[in-house]
């Protein structure tokens, strides 16, 4: 005998279920369509130019408007991921994994090409996936300020979530058992306090975020522009500002945080973190970080090697994809937004 009223854990499967049939046919055969465009067909854009606009682009969001009724609602905080490229042998590696494994539709992505590559010809053509190709010059924080400060700074009145990121990082990497998007990952721990989320925390004064990747949202990249917003001449002073950066967050009223579990282990991890740069070998209190904590691994300084070749040979051979991951993460955020509307308290469930 069926009862009369279901739990609602139930609810929310139901709700799932419905979400994924309505997605339209004609947007999963576009998504296929896309996916098997031409790689000659990426569009690389001059940030210099004043008769284009990049944040305004018609494709940007096409695949997501056309996957979910609630478009509208989530389309608001659709992110934009900036990745900072220069040619070297390492970072071409860190790339073309990044390529295969962290781009999915959830997300807006630029690729800043800093000097010659072919690494465009690697990029799938999707409508959420631009390439800029400019000089190697500024180091990357320069280069990223440059994309946001284009077209008077479109892109920052366009979106209120961001990634800053670059190639000396390989990832994601996730546990086989994970169901979370790497970006939802690093940008959930982006609120109304916290505005600067990284990898790791370096302990060499004063102790600050580093820079291979940031997390952050509308507020925190106007704090950080006037910081980055100039053309770096080496590399002491483009690391200097990845210092500076932690303490302008800090300094407007914000917190800042990074992902590595030795940091959230400690209440006080600032004042006894050793005088050091934790992302060397053997420099994480006498080990090393692993991939899971930080879901990347900076992969320039041959850190465990073997753990690195492992896991990159391991995700390869596992298929492991964003597309598919961060497709059904937006589904159960889709579920629960239904549920909250009808009334269900999904946080007891």
């Amino acid at each position: 005998m069926l009862k009369s009223e279901m739990s609602p854990i139930v609810w929310v499967n139901i709700a799932i279920c419905l979400s994924v049939i309505s997605i339209n046919v004609t947007f999963l055969w576009t998504f296929i369509s896309d996916r098997k465009i031409s790689l000659q067909d990426v569009e690389s854009y001059n940030p210099n130019a004043t008769n284009a606009s990049i944040a305004n682009s018609t494709d940007w969001g096409r695949m997501y408007m056309a996957a979910t009724q609630d478009a509208t609602i989530e389309e608001e905080d659709r992110p934009l991921i900036l990745y900072a490229y220069h040619e070297t042998e390492n970072a071409r590696q860190n790339a073309l994994f990044f390529v295969k494994h962290g781009l999915h539709a959830q997300a807006d992505f630029i690729f800043i090409m800093n000097g010659e590559t072919s690494l465009g010809l690697s990029i799938p053509s999707a409508p959420n996936i631009k390439i800029i190709q400019r000089n190697n010059t500024c180091f990357d924080l320069g280069s990223h300020a440059e994309v946001l400060n284009s077209n008077n700074g479109e892109l920052v009145e366009k979106y209120k979530r961001f990634i800053l990121m670059n190639a000396s990082i390989r990832g994601p990497f996730l546990p086989t058992w994970s169901r979370e998007c790497w970006s939802d990952a690093y940008l959930g721990k982006v609120t109304d306090t916290n505005k600067l989320v990284g990898m790791t925390v370096n302990c060499i004064q004063p102790h600050h975020i580093q820079s291979m990747i940031f997390a952050t949202d509308r507020i925190g990249v106007r704090i950080l522009l006037p910081l980055i917003s100039r053309c770096f001449t080496d590399i002491l002073d483009a690391v200097s500002v990845e210092k500076e950066a932690t303490n302008a967050i800090i300094n407007a009223g914000y917190n800042a945080t990074a992902m590595m579990s030795a940091f959230a282990g400690s209440k006080n991890f600032i004042e006894t973190c050793d005088n050091n740069d934790l992302l060397f070998d053997g420099a994480y209190f006498g080990t090393n970080i692993h991939p899971y904590e930080m879901i990347f691994q900076k992969a320039n300084r041959n850190i465990a090697p073997k753990q690195l070749e492992l896991l990159t040979e391991w995700h390869e051979n596992s298929g492991y994809s964003s597309w598919d991951v961060c497709f059904k993460a937006k589904k159960r955020r889709d579920a629960v937004r239904r549920m909250k509307s009808i009334g269900f308290n999904v946080e007891e469930i």
